[in-house]
């Protein structure tokens, strides 16, 4: 007992610590009262899940619907646990030469990965459907067991995630794979070509009819919960925590790029950075999965504003850019003072940034084609939305990430990691997303809605034919904040 209140007091005297404290307990305000709404909000949404089933869903065994559905909230809960929890064994390195048992080691920061909000949402979203619609219809007792079953499975994937990232290295690509096969299942189970739905709910009505099931999930948590045990303590060595390559930074090594002079070689360690390190390619994972966001939009809505999808396409082309860009230098903080003494041209080292950063916008755009199949609009509206990321958000995405600069550590995760967040990275959502919806506005209240989507697109063509002197206005601002930049990096 001892140990663990050590090892808190220091977890909260690094926080207090920290050099960027004051930065650090503004964001955790902001963050406060994010997760007071989201708890309020699967609050209020657990206390009219039984109406909205059958008043607005019209299924009169709100039960048996719902069961059928939980298969695809857990999916949902993996996806998110697993760009949200943290890897344990990033948190002991300080404590490894410390005359300290490894085993307390691993069973604390095991034991603190659980205190999480997303492991109280089931309680949050299904204890008022348990008491009321299921207790009613199967008593109390088994109303208990189907909550605390749900919970159980919740638990289950919180150890499935932290046994994926201890043991492998190569886990987001797979991940991505998942979730696209998962969406197509989920599209096949929506349109009636099969029926995984039907199997969720067999499988959850069988909880209510007894203890066999909620006594096998408690045995797989106690199993799951060793099995991290032993293989986080077997990796808890310096040299088991080295970070790792990927199989795909390993074998690509983006030669094609030294063609391209400067700039090309520039945009190649840029690309083995992004590809290298745990953060950056989370980035890069969560801004392709917000591709999915306007695919469900595509189906669901039939009557489709031009204003939403346009929000929506400079969203999705221009994810990457933003989450990406806007710590375009702080991701290279630990090693900034040594690129401004390399024997290169600074302004090729601004333009590769540039360059990256429109060359991913134009990919994602491809993403996006084949939207094109629920109408030539949406295609349309994407490409002024690329255009537009590319002639004006790039240069105020570079711009402003030259404000308020932080040095990151590369081997966090990049979900709910607000390391290096200030209120330039704040504050760049407002003309990034919202610019373009102000030029689109007055044409829309006018009626000529596609005319404003076209001076969107022009406004950004226009930016891509200045591009020069853009990527000129730009350089010479990073001469002038280039030292002010690397003394905020040492300071970390």
């Amino acid at each position: 007992m001892r140990i663990t209140f050590t090892f808190l007091s220091l977890i909260v005297k690094r926080f207090f610590r920290s050099p960027s404290f004051g930065k650090d307990i503004a964001i955790q305000i902001i963050l406060g009262f994010i997760a007071v709404a989201v708890v309020g909000y699967f609050l209020i949404l657990g206390f009219v899940l039984e109406k909205l089933i059958i008043n607005s869903l019209k299924q009169t065994n709100a039960v048996a619907f719902l069961n059928g559905l939980l298969v695809y909230y857990f999916i949902g809960d993996f996806i998110i646990r697993y760009f949200i929890q943290s890897l344990p064994t990033l948190d002991v390195r300080p404590f490894l030469h410390l005359p300290i048992k490894r085993s307390k080691i691993v069973n604390l920061f095991l034991g603190i990965s659980l205190i999480q909000v997303i492991n109280i949402f089931v309680f949050l979203l299904f204890s008022q459907f348990a008491f009321s619609s299921v207790a009613h219809g199967y008593g109390i007792q088994q109303a208990w067991t189907w909550l605390l079953s749900l919970w159980f499975i919740s638990v289950i994937l919180h150890y499935v995630v932290v046994l994926l990232k201890v043991t492998s290295s190569k886990i987001e690509w797979k991940l991505f794979f998942i979730i696209v096969i998962c969406s197509l299942i989920a599209g096949a189970d929506y349109f009636g070509w099969i029926k995984l739905s039907l199997v969720a709910e067999k499988f959850f009505n069988a909880i209510l009819q007894g203890y066999t099931v909620i006594g096998a999930l408690f045995l797989t948590v106690i199993f799951l919960h060793y099995i991290a045990y032993r293989t986080t303590l077997k990796r808890l060595y310096p040299e088991e925590l080295k970070v790792q390559e990927n199989q795909f930074s390993r074998s690509t090594n983006f030669s094609f790029l030294e063609t391209f002079g400067q700039t090309g070689v520039w945009i190649k360690v840029e690309l083995k950075m992004l590809f290298r390190n745990t953060r950056t390619r989370e980035v890069f994972l969560m801004s392709t999965m917000f591709l999915f966001q306007e695919l469900i939009l595509c189906i669901v809505m039939k009557d489709r504003d031009y204003g939403v999808f346009l929000f929506l396409g400079i969203a999705c082309t221009g994810l990457f850019m933003g989450n990406y860009g806007q710590h375009t230098f702080s991701w290279q903080g630990d090693h900034f003072d040594f690129t401004l003494t390399q024997p290169t041209s600074l302004r090729s080292y601004v333009e590769s940034k540039c360059w990256l950063l429109a060359s991913m916008t134009g990919l994602w755009f491809i993403f996006t084609v084949p939207l094109v199949y629920f109408g030539w609009e949406i295609l349309l509206i994407n490409l002024a939305g690329t255009l537009y990321n590319i002639g004006v958000n790039t240069f105020i995405v570079m711009n402003m990430a030259m404000l308020d600069t932080t040095k990151l550590s590369l081997r966090g995760g990049g979900a709910l990691n607000y390391e290096g967040a200030g209120a330039s990275q704040w504050l760049i959502g407002i003309p990034f997303l919202f610019g373009p919806i102000i030029i689109y506005s007055p044409f829309s209240l006018m009626g000529y809605k596609a005319l404003g989507m076209v001076i969107v697109g022009l406004v950004g063509l226009i930016g891509i034919i200045l591009h020069k002197k853009s990527i000129y206005f730009t350089y010479k601002r990073f001469l002038d904040r280039r030292y002010t930049i690397a003394s905020s990096f040492r300071k970390e």
